[in-house]
């Protein structure tokens, strides 16, 4: 496994053209018949094995990056085109949202206006240039994209809705997904409600920049993206909760049971389902209390989704962050549960705590590799802001639920994640106040 994630990662900083691939997995099945028949020690067998597996990670990634041949739109590059394609999916953002469309050519990214909005299983037909994803900010765009084996962009093409083809099962879970955010956005006010589904969803809706900027400064921003790490630790969370009332198997249930909702209330994308899997080795962990164990099953996770799409190791910041996340809830969460003894344990306080630390050890280098400012209050923000993460999606998750039959009764309960997200809003806004605090850099 390990060595197959390290060919994957490494393969992913460099190009290797595909003879020498196979030039490469050639020397290496070589070796190890070799090393076999000739009966060498079995330390070179191991060795030989390993590199061998190493090798086909470094092909697997360039089989999937070779996935280009098959898209016939980067074959217009700079070519202005009529097509006709199905929305893949949408996502609303500062200034303009982006869809992916799936056409007879291949999978389109569109950058249009925020209005009109489109939706899963829309037709549309489009017209405008074709062009190649080029860098932003130092960012590898392209392979960002081709993870998702989208090739080719538009930017504000003509737009025109000419049907409707769903999915009845992806068209439901959409359309459950789209009536909870619109419930939370009837019992909560703005920008409270954007960023109860931001951590929930994944969805920034309408927050306004400055508020952006102060969690960007104060390094808290992962908190909006739909990562794995708010999986790993709210599943954490329930868990504990469900314990201060049910024995604990029943708990560890409702948790697996939280995340499979959570899940599906985001429509069952792939980040949500990574995530989703990554947590529950999380839990099983907690469960189990055997941490090695543990480890092996978090690193099969990764093996079988890296063999899937190989990108997701270097070029998806969810699947880092819910990888980290969840090895140091595995690693160290029994061992902050020990060290935070002074936190009661009443409705999975302390265990929160724990899990919060747990996780934010692991992610914090990676965040900070992020971006181009770091702020040494970063850390600390993390622990004051992060900590209630868990609790306002909880609650803004029951909230919502509950706005679908009384719009009284969840606004009532959504007072709980209300008043904490105003103090998340405050506590960014303190922490990126200390310009002194933040390193700029220019990469």
């Amino acid at each position: 496994m390990v060595a197959f994630l390290a060919g994957v990662g490494l393969r992913s900083f460099f190009n290797v053209p595909w003879t020498i691939n196979l030039l490469l997995v050639g020397i290496g099945l070589g070796l190890l018949l070799v090393f076999y028949f000739l009966k060498f020690d079995g330390r070179f067998l191991i060795f030989s094995l390993a590199f061998l597996i190493f090798l086909i990670g470094v092909a697997r990634f360039s089989i999937f990056e070779n996935k280009i041949a098959a898209d016939q739109l980067h074959n217009y590059y700079g070519q202005t085109l009529a097509l006709q394609g199905k929305v893949l999916s949408s996502a609303l953002k500062q200034n303009s949202s982006q869809i992916v469309l799936e056409t007879d050519l291949g999978r389109l990214l569109i950058v249009k206006r925020i209005y009109p909005e489109y939706k899963y299983g829309d037709v549309l037909e489009i017209f405008g240039t074709v062009a190649e994803p080029e860098p932003y900010a130092g960012f590898d765009t392209a392979k960002f994209l081709a993870k998702q084996q989208i090739f080719s962009q538009m930017i504000f093409p003509e737009i025109k809705k000419i049907g409707y083809s769903p999915n009845k099962f992806l068209n439901s879970l959409f359309f459950i997904k789209n009536k909870f955010e619109e419930s939370l956005k009837s019992i909560m006010p703005e920008p409270e409600a954007s960023l109860a589904s931001g951590m929930l969803l994944g969805i920034e809706g309408v927050i306004p920049q400055n508020i952006l900027d102060n969690f960007r400064k104060a390094g808290v921003i992962h908190i909006l993206v739909l990562s794995g790490y708010n999986i790993t630790v709210v599943g954490a969370f329930i868990m504990a909760f469900l314990g201060f009332m049910l024995p604990v198997f029943l708990a560890w249930t409702g948790s697996l049971f939280g995340i499979l909702v959570f899940t599906i209330m985001t429509g069952a994308e792939p980040a949500a389902v990574r995530a989703a899997i990554m947590a529950v080795i999380g839990l099983l962990a907690m469960r189990t209390g055997r941490s090695y164990v543990a480890v092996l099953g978090l690193l099969w996770a990764a093996f079988f989704m890296a063999f899937w799409n190989p990108m997701y190791i270097r070029f998806d910041r969810g699947f880092q962050l819910s990888f980290l996340a969840t090895l140091g809830l595995i690693l160290f969460s029994s061992w902050f549960m020990k060290k935070l003894w002074f936190l009661p344990k009443f409705l999975g306080i302390r265990e929160s705590a724990a899990s919060t630390l747990s996780a934010q050890i692991f992610v914090t280098p990676l965040l900070l590799s992020w971006g181009n400012l770091v702020s040494y209050l970063s850390p600390l923000a993390n622990i004051v802001i992060v900590g209630f993460v868990p609790t306002i999606m909880f609650f803004s998750f029951a909230a919502g639920i509950l706005g679908f039959f009384s719009n009284f009764l969840g606004a009532t309960l959504a007072l709980v994640p209300y008043f904490l997200i105003k103090f998340q809003i405050l506590a960014a806004q303190f922490f990126a106040s200390f310009d002194w605090a933040v390193i700029y850099f220019n990469f």
